[in-house]
């Protein structure tokens, strides 16, 4: 398999909706499809891919802190009740396939910042640029995930 690309980039700004919560891995799918009702309810379109911050390391995939977010465009009084985020300049390395991948993605952003001498600003991102198809039926080779690691300074 061919190394990662790691590249300097700027984390997209958007006005998102988002659910942080204390689940597992596999409940994913459930919040992604509430913030797309949530959406929906409030006359909100999906403006990009769905992105998650995990505030710690995977170890029991049964119960992770993190957040899910879902970008989105409307009507402008209904977004300012909304957050922005991003904005942040970041190390991004692109995975294309199996989430499998995500062990050595991360040790590879992590070893370009311990040479580069950097310090992460904030926990990492995984955009889902493309994620399982058909929802219970994964076409591994088609998926591709962003991972996004914040620069301090």
């Amino acid at each position: 398999m061919k190394p990662f690309e790691i590249s300097e980039a700027e984390f997209p700004e958007e006005t998102v909706l988002s659910i942080r919560t204390k689940d597992s891995l596999g409940a994913i799918g459930k919040h992604i499809g509430g913030l797309f009702a949530m959406a929906a309810s409030k006359g909100l379109k999906p403006a990009g891919p769905v992105f998650a911050v995990y505030y710690e390391k995977p170890v029991n995939p049964s119960s992770v802190d993190y957040s899910i977010y879902l970008p989105v465009e409307g009507n402008a009084e209904e977004l300012d009740k909304h957050e922005d985020f991003g904005g942040e300049h970041c190390l991004k390395l692109r995975v294309k396939g199996s989430y499998s991948r995500f062990t050595e993605a991360y040790a590879a952003l992590e070893a370009e910042f311990a040479k580069r001498k950097l310090e992460m600003a904030g926990p990492p991102r995984e955009v889902y640029v493309r994620g399982p198809i058909f929802g219970f039926l994964t076409f591994i080779p088609t998926m591709i995930t962003d991972i996004y690691f914040p620069i301090k300074g």
